[in-house]
């Protein structure tokens, strides 16, 4: 009441813009409206400008007004590449400053961009959503459509209205899962046929799993064709307009406040591991309660991860940050209440995960201690790389056998290894290595022995993040070394292959020896 005083409204204007600001689909509205009325933090003069804008016009005077110039779209290339820059980063943990270093423009005109896409005019369901908070459950993206399943919860906690969506650990993952949109559409018919039955088969899977008294709304970019089986307590909501799909990221930040944030880290690496390669459509379903008809989706590569599993990625990506930031070090304790800060879990959840990383080899746990950083010594080098030596072998043997169409992630993946590269980053250049590597594991199909390998990541993201500014490994060589190996295996020479993969396993082995201060391995080639 205070705030409309100040700003001379009337009770009735009062009223109108606790409608707007409760009710309003159009996130920009609905936030000036909160300006308004005291509830979001704005300065003096953006208060006033708002306030006489709704003095003259309403709830019009809320609106954005029309821009002079013509602003970017969706269909320039250079505002595409920055919306989908986000699946194609190094890691998950990217800013503006690594997508612009990405895509070659400047960090303003990713600013720019994104304050065009994501707040001027943005997206709304055709539709209400209910009040409170929802949970994403599932999400699919192809060729014809892209489609978001959205629970309600009677005990989800509310939508959020204060924080600046921006800032939202929440952001990162929908804003990727919002720029699959931009792949999948452009995927081939051929590769990525729209299946009528995909959207029913999943919004059904997501009903059996979260029972029937859930309520569900499928929110998809264009309107969907009526169900052949209706499925009970389901609404189906369509953008409007339905070119403005990236314009729902606010909405998307604000409102699903009941997904828990390691799930949505999950969901964030699927989509990153999907953007490399995956020519199909893009699915995903929520972890939560088992599918009552066993239909739960397998990553690809194995199967899926348990919650417990999750969470740990979840830590372990955090403790990686804070050692390459320099705010911890090797025998540092890891504090179970900063991780649960960090990653939006539990104490207890992050416990169970501090387990899982130890068992791993991945943290130290010592009585009365907790978890320390561990501290890794030439035994854990030569042990790591004499075991990633051996399981390489042979998923590089059973790649040079497969069909050339199974070697199209790892295509992709080099590709990206390339574009990162040429910013001379050793650090990203060494993470989009390790990816090339899983790729190609990941390729061969097999069940058991690319887990195995792609685990020892794991490892070999502890030793170097530990190094710091020591690991400084030759990027160009990088390159070289996985130009050639991905060549000798399209080609089918077997030879070759392992050549390439042992000299490329026994540099990598001899320079972390060397920057451990051992004298127990050559130098590295440059």
């Amino acid at each position: 009441m205070a705030a409309q005083r100040r700003a001379g409204l009337s009770p009735a204007q009062g009223r109108l813009l606790r409608r707007l600001a409760d009710a309003d689909p159009e996130p920009g509205v609905a936030r000036r409206a909160r300006g308004l009325l005291g509830e979001e933090r704005v300065s003096r003069q953006t208060a006033a400008k708002w306030s006489a804008r709704f003095a003259e016009h309403g709830a019009d005077g809320l609106r954005d007004l029309p821009r002079a110039g013509r602003p970017p779209t969706h269909g320039d290339e250079s505002v595409r590449s920055i919306l989908v820059a986000p699946l194609l980063a190094p890691t998950a943990r990217w800013t503006s400053h690594t997508l612009a270093g990405l895509t070659g423009q400047s960090q303003t005109a990713v600013v720019r961009a994104w304050r065009q896409v994501f707040g001027a005019g943005a997206a709304h369901p055709a539709g209400p959503l209910p009040s409170g908070g929802l949970a994403l459950v599932g999400a699919r993206c192809d060729a014809s459509n892209s489609v978001l399943v959205l629970a309600a919860h009677a005990t989800a906690v509310p939508a959020e209205r204060t924080t600046p969506f921006m800032r939202s650990p929440r952001r990162p993952p929908l804003q990727a899962l919002l720029a699959a949109d931009l792949l999948a559409s452009a995927l081939p018919p051929d590769a990525a046929p729209p299946g009528l039955d995909a959207v029913p088969d999943l919004v059904a899977t997501v009903r059996r799993r979260l029972g029937s008294r859930t309520p569900l709304f499928v929110l998809s970019r264009r309107p969907l064709p009526a169900p052949a089986t209706a499925v009970p307590g389901v609404e189906y909501l369509h953008l409007a307009p339905d070119d403005r799909w990236q314009g729902l990221l606010e909405t998307l930040v604000r409102r699903c406040t009941a997904t828990p944030q390691p799930h949505l880290a999950a969901l964030q690496q699927r989509l990153m591991v999907w953007a490399r390669g995956d020519a199909r459509p893009f699915e995903w379903l929520a972890d939560g309660a088992p599918d009552r008809a066993d239909r739960r989706p397998a990553p690809p590569g194995g199967e899926p991860r348990p919650t417990g599993q999750v969470v740990a990625d979840a830590v372990l990506a955090s403790v990686l940050d804070r050692i390459a930031a320099g705010r911890l070090a090797a025998g540092d304790r890891i504090t179970e209440s900063s991780l649960s800060r960090a990653v939006h879990a539990s104490r207890g959840h992050v416990r169970e995960a501090l387990l899982v990383l130890a068992s791993n080899g991945l943290v130290d746990l010592e009585p009365r201690r907790g978890a320390l950083v561990p501290a890794p010594q030439v035994a854990d080098v030569v042990e790591t790389y004499a075991v990633r030596r051996a399981l390489g072998a042979l998923l590089v043997r059973r790649a040079a056998q497969s069909a050339p169409g199974a070697l199209a992630p790892v295509e992709q993946a080099l590709t990206a290894l390339v574009t990162v590269a040429a910013t001379g980053d050793p650090r990203a250049s060494g993470e989009a290595d390790i990816r090339f590597q899983d790729a190609l594991a990941l390729s061969t199909g097999m069940r058991r022995v690319p887990r195995m390998f792609v685990a020892l990541s794991a490892q070999i993201r502890l030793f170097t993040a530990v190094m710091g500014v020591r690991y400084a490994y030759s990027v160009p060589q990088m390159v070289r070394d996985d130009t050639l190996l991905l060549q000798q295996v399209a080609a089918r020479d077997e030879a070759a292959a392992l050549r390439t993969w042992h000299t490329k396993m026994d540099d990598a082995v001899g320079y972390m020896l060397t920057q451990l201060g051992s004298p127990g391995g050559p130098p590295p080639r440059r």
